[in-house]
């Protein structure tokens, strides 16, 4: 008896099969992960949006859940001249952060983040 003997389903194949599978599953994870824009960048594509809000907003008025560009806000209101466009930490951290619009008035103990906004993060007493 002379001859090649090849086993289908080999231990050897398999772990071949379930490492490309890996490896193509760490590529797609990191393809989704690289297009997936920041907070800063959906920031700058929403800024426009969020002004047009802040400009209409009187003093004292305040919005529930809002999504304004692209950014969703628990919620949106106008006090002492400025405008807070607030989000929630989640489940875990429950502070709240956001953007502020401030067009007259610049915000020394805040970040600036281009223009009138400035970022907070937890409670901010203005």
């Amino acid at each position: 008896m002379s001859g090649t003997v090849v086993v289908d389903g080999s231990p050897l194949r398999r772990v071949v099969y379930l490492g490309a599978t890996l490896l193509a599953a760490v590529f797609v994870l990191a393809g989704v992960w690289s297009i997936t824009p920041t907070e800063d960048e959906v920031f700058t594509r929403s800024a426009v949006r969020m002004e047009s809000v802040a400009r209409l907003m009187a003093e004292g008025d305040e919005l529930g859940e809002q999504t304004v560009g692209t950014l969703t806000f628990e919620r949106v209101y106008r006090k002492n001249g400025l405008v807070f466009f607030e989000k929630n930490g989640g489940l875990l951290d429950d502070r709240p952060y956001g953007y502020i619009w401030s067009p007259h008035a610049h915000l020394l103990d805040l970040e600036h983040v281009k223009g009138p906004w400035y970022a907070y993060s937890d409670h901010v007493e203005i």
